[in-house]
């Protein structure tokens, strides 16, 4: 009976520990705040692969609302832009994938991808799952 308490034990231990928030990121959201251009997009089902202006829209992150602000100039109907000009809220969430990225963008919850941010470049990228990767610049 000593065997079963001990290994009962060791299994309450175990989950406890075991259990964790799968909606936090590891992901410094001050990392994001600031303005962004969203100056290209790629991938999808067509392979698309089209350059934008800089500053012909932008994404300004407030880590403090949890809002992104998007400006939005394009006249171009042809250009995959994503969003119209507004105000949208956002979570950057703990990845539930197998595909080697830690943090999911989610804005207006629509899951826009794995993010990442290399030398003042920020990366949205679903192509994973024939999706599209988004490049926006500092």
């Amino acid at each position: 009976m000593k065997v079963f308490y001990k290994v009962l034990s060791l299994v309450i231990v175990l989950i406890s520990f075991g259990c964790q928030n799968d909606n936090e990121s590891n992901f410094t959201q001050d990392q994001l705040s600031r303005e962004w251009k969203f100056v290209k997009v790629t991938g999808g089902l067509l392979g698309v692969n089209q350059e934008i202006e800089p500053g012909m829209i932008t994404w300004s992150f407030n880590s403090i609302t949890n809002t992104v602000t998007i400006v939005n100039t394009t006249t171009d109907q042809m250009l995959y832009d994503f969003f119209e000009t507004g105000v949208y809220n956002y979570q950057i969430l703990e990845s539930s994938s197998d595909f080697g990225c830690d943090e999911v963008l989610k804005i207006d919850n629509i899951e826009l991808g794995c993010l990442s941010i290399v030398d003042d470049k920020l990366v949205i990228d679903q192509t994973y799952a024939d999706g599209f990767r988004l490049e926006l610049i500092d």
